[in-house]
């Protein structure tokens, strides 16, 4: 409100890529497809990750997730964008990388119930954790809500 700041911006900012390494639009996209593979793999060896994700194709649109592609991109930043070094980092000695987010914890039948009762409450989330998928937390319910009707408006235009 009117209030000076006077902190020096560059020392509050932290940079997490750079437009303009020397790799390519198709050589980062060619990165991306190999990480999407390496979370559908370590998904396989995961055996939590096949009860959630009982199916192959659950399994690569899990690892197809923000999640899993943040962390990629944040790796090949973190190794000054040499692709080598970052898969490496990738598929460390001890197997692949697995990362997940909120929405994996969701098992099937819940996400189900969550659909119904969108459907049935609206945006009530209060209603919708307490009737419905009362083992989630509220915000997960949120989160949920804006990620699948993102997909939906997304994938419409598409």
């Amino acid at each position: 409100t009117g209030e000076l700041d006077d902190r020096e911006q560059a020392k509050l900012e932290v940079k997490v890529w750079d437009p303009d390494s020397s790799l390519t639009d198709r050589q980062i996209d060619q990165f991306l497809v190999v990480a999407r593979a390496i979370g559908t793999f370590a998904r396989a060896l995961d055996c939590s990750s096949s009860v959630r994700q009982p199916s192959l194709h659950m399994s690569a649109a899990a690892a197809s997730r923000d999640i899993t592609l943040f962390h990629a991109m944040d790796t090949l930043h973190k190794h000054n964008y040499d692709l080598s070094s970052a898969i490496s980092v990738l598929v460390p000695l001890g197997g692949p990388v697995l990362c997940r987010d909120e929405m994996e914890e969701w098992s099937a039948s819940e996400a189900s119930l969550f659909e119904e009762a969108l459907e049935k409450y609206g945006k009530d989330f209060n209603d919708i954790r307490q009737d419905f998928v009362s083992t989630q937390v509220l915000h997960y319910c949120v989160f949920t809500w804006v990620s699948v009707t993102a997909f939906w408006w997304f994938g419409s235009i598409a």
